[in-house]
């Protein structure tokens, strides 16, 4: 695993590969509000702004989270994804974009490749916090408590990020990436936590490379994802694709189509995709990955930019504007791409 230092500007930011790796211990949740330093919020916002008007991912270290957490994350995955189909199917994600299970093949997230070889369970806040009843507690006892934990820490952990980005975009105004997400985990608003499980690959006989999720962007602001050490994570760059290999402890980041087009595509929102590895003990394993899609309220209209401090920028950035397009209607038009019906 190569890692080496890149110098940009006048900070230092490690790689691994070529995804930059950002430290964000002087920022993270260990700290509280009243002890961040607006210095230290602007630095990290520079570091992830610089790796994001690039490759759109990062490695974040050092994050604050608890490793307990993902620790419950892993035993809630194998719990409710161990169960007969015929209960889990209960749940089965229907009309909804943002709430329910999702089955071998119910997805393609390639846009017309292959059916995705996964199974998933979407939790939108909206429904965890005010909906309860809706979640499986029944069939996986503590599903509700886990789903609460993990939502409230990535809204915390995101709402950080998002004032690390606004200094270090040099935003005019400190509240308005923030006023995009005025409905978080409320009706109006679908972020959502999703728990992805990828059985072994030896025992469904996917051969080394076979695609298991389709290769897409995101649609949302960013996306915080928790992964495992079994690997398959690729992103595009140049035209081909690169493994996103397993740092432990890190989280990885990615730039979604709604904060690239916030930023007049600045920050870039790349393709990526998971694949069997390589390694034959890795593809026995059972593949986890626990993630926090942060989206725009469904009316936030993100084909109009956020506003710089750089009035020569605003100037540029809002010549000759295309209709409104809202959050809402983006996904309701990729939510049709990649969702499969199923069959009769």
């Amino acid at each position: 695993m190569a890692r080496q230092a890149v110098a940009e500007n006048r900070f230092s930011i490690m790689s691994v590969g070529i995804i930059p790796v950002v430290d964000y211990k002087s920022c993270g949740l260990h700290l509280s509000d009243q002890q961040l330093k607006k210095e230290d919020l602007y630095n990290a916002g520079k570091e992830l702004v610089d790796a994001f008007s690039t490759l759109g991912f990062v490695y974040l270290t050092n994050s604050g989270v608890d490793p307990q957490l993902l620790a419950e994350a892993r035993e809630i995955t194998n719990r409710f994804f161990r169960l007969q189909s015929s209960q889990k199917q209960r749940y089965s994600m229907e009309e909804s974009i943002a709430f329910g299970y999702i089955g071998l093949g119910r997805e393609e997230a390639g846009y017309g490749e292959v059916g995705d070889f996964k199974e998933a369970f979407n939790f939108d806040g909206n429904s965890v916090f005010n909906h309860p009843n809706k979640l499986p507690e029944d069939i996986c006892p503590g599903i509700l408590d886990f789903t609460k934990k993990f939502m409230a820490t990535g809204r915390k952990l995101a709402e950080r990020i998002m004032d690390s980005l606004t200094m270090g975009m040099e935003l005019k105004e400190e509240s308005d990436l923030k006023n995009c997400h005025r409905n978080l985990h409320n009706e109006g608003n679908i972020t959502q936590m999703r728990l992805n499980y990828y059985g072994s690959a030896i025992d469904n006989n996917l051969k080394a490379g076979r695609v298991r999720l389709g290769a897409h962007t995101d649609w949302g602001t960013f996306t915080l994802l928790f992964q495992d050490n079994v690997g398959g994570l690729q992103l595009e760059h140049n035209g081909d694709f690169i493994d996103a290999v397993p740092l432990q402890n890190a989280i990885v980041i990615n730039i979604g189509d709604s904060l690239n087009l916030l930023s007049c595509g600045q920050l870039k929102s790349k393709e990526h995709r998971v694949v069997v590895p390589e390694e034959e003990v890795r593809q026995k394993l059972t593949r986890h990955s626990y993630v926090y899609f942060l989206s725009p309220d469904d009316d936030a209209v993100i084909n109009h930019p956020l506003l710089y401090k750089d009035e020569e920028k605003n100037e540029k950035n809002f010549k000759n504007l295309p209709c409104p397009l809202n959050f809402e209607k983006l996904c309701s038009q990729k939510f049709a791409e990649i969702h499969v019906p199923k069959q009769a």
